[in-house]
């Protein structure tokens, strides 16, 4: 039963079109999990916006009413980010799905929080121009903005966090604010646009989002190294940044990674510690980096190395990747699982891969390690049977643990959610409470996106 009176649902029903509410079984089921094993919660109404106006109207009548609501953006994270755990509303903002301006001169683009960032780019593509962040899946940006999310190019060009100049946003009452400037520096006043980025929707809502861009880089050129043991593969990743060297990509999977994505995508990969690099610029910078990058590997090990991928059999493996969380299920039916999203500053990359997958070995599971190597993110996807739930409650633990004791963080890009709010205050400290200090300034009824971040 709706936790909404009929009275509730009127309201909205007043405030917006009657297809733009939602309270089928097929819409609330269609909204009531991410990408994650968390438990799936069913919100009591799906209202899918179409404008800035709707978002205020709806966020304005909901904190009167003390209506929890949910931003909701592809639904594709994997912390229960967008997961309306008290119920209330699931904002839908996929009809907001428009790119507002393009500036190719000025590396810009205004877009609505619909647009997904496989869409963007292949727009993008036609002036030579691309928003860099790649987390894999198919997201929205205001998910990928709400998160502050990274992926597979986040070695050189950071998080999206770093793309992202100007901010409209509504507050909790209602009130529509604007954040930021299209300039590419600015000294004035406190920053709130780097604040709401990775708030994971418990500030404000995204309704436009204006992002720098890059150009195309003329030249692309991907190798795969292949390493007889994890350790020499992690400790290569350290000596390749330690050259110097700063790819598009450096991923490296581990053996068992390795076999379930050959079995999945029916590649020949050779099944052992495997990176994946790949350069952009200039042919001669390229060339001179591919070659500098098998030297390093070699020095460390490195037993094939394969430089001048195609671009073909680059996409192939790109495909892969990125699809390894799914080759991973498929080889591990009936389980469940916990994805790990630890990162450490690069040069505790060998030590912290070593000691997962001690960990792992201890606790008596398995899974692949998949890492945004570069800079020092890694995932575990641990899987378990009932017999094992506190080992892999317990296994986390020690992950993260050892992760913070080298100054490193509980997530890299997955965002804290519901699942890592157990390890917020060993990370931050009394810094903590200075956060939720600001959650209580913007959102003091408590309405948006409750459960996420602080209990």
């Amino acid at each position: 039963m709706s936790r909404l009176s009929s009275q509730h649902l009127d309201a909205l029903g007043a405030r917006l079109r009657a297809d733009q509410v939602s309270t089928t079984t097929p819409d609330l089921q269609a909204h009531c999990r991410d990408e994650s094993t968390h438990d799936p919660c069913l919100p009591d109404v799906v209202v899918f916006a179409e404008s800035t106006e709707d978002v205020a109207q709806l966020l304005r009548y909901c904190n009167e009413a003390r209506i929890p609501v949910t931003a909701w953006g592809a639904g594709t994270s994997l912390e229960a980010n967008p997961m309306a755990l008290q119920g209330g509303v699931v904002l839908d903002c996929s009809r907001m799905n428009a790119i507002v301006e393009v500036r190719a001169d000025d590396l810009q683009v205004t877009v609505e929080p619909g647009v997904y960032h496989t869409d963007l780019n292949e727009r993008l593509s036609r002036q030579g121009l691309v928003f860099p962040p790649d987390p894999g899946a198919p997201c929205s940006i205001a998910g990928m903005v709400a998160n502050n999310a990274a992926g597979i190019r986040g070695f050189k060009y950071g998080a999206t966090r770093n793309w992202v100049l100007e901010l409209e946003v509504v507050l909790a009452g209602g009130e529509v604010i604007r954040t930021g400037t299209r300039a590419m520096r600015s000294a004035s006043g406190y920053d709130l646009t780097r604040l709401f980025v990775g708030s994971e929707g418990t500030l404000g809502v995204f309704t436009e989002i204006t992002l720098k861009l890059a150009g195309i880089p003329p030249e692309v050129s991907a190798a795969t190294a292949s390493f007889e043991s994890l350790a020499d593969a992690s400790q290569a990743v350290v000596d390749l940044v330690q050259a110097g060297l700063t790819p598009t990509a450096l991923e490296l999977m581990d053996a068992v990674a390795v076999r379930q994505i050959n079995a999945f995508k029916n590649l020949q990969l050779p099944e052992g510690p495997l990176l994946f690099l790949e350069f952009s610029g200039t042919k001669p910078a390229v060339a001179e980096d591919v070659q500098l990058a098998q030297s390093v590997c070699e020095d460390r090990g490195c037993v094939r190395y394969q430089p001048a991928m195609g671009r073909e059999e680059r996409n192939r493996l790109w495909d892969a990747r990125h699809e390894a969380y799914y080759a991973a299920v498929a080889d591990n039916p009936d389980k469940q699982s916990i994805i790990t999203d630890v990162a450490v500053p690069v040069s505790q990359l060998p030590t912290l891969i070593d000691f997962a997958q001690a960990q792992l070995d201890a606790h008596g599971l398995s899974g692949p390690i998949h890492a945004h190597a570069g800079d020092g993110n890694f995932h575990v996807v641990a899987f378990y049977d009932e017999d094992h739930a506190s080992a892999v409650h317990a296994f986390n633990q020690a992950l993260v643990d050892r992760a913070l004791s080298v100054g490193g963080t509980a997530t890299g890009e997955h965002g804290v959610g519901s699942g890592k709010i157990k390890f917020m205050e060993a990370e931050h400290g009394a810094s903590y409470a200075w956060m939720r200090e600001v959650k209580e300034l913007f959102d003091p009824n408590g309405i948006l996106n409750p459960g996420k971040i602080f209990e």
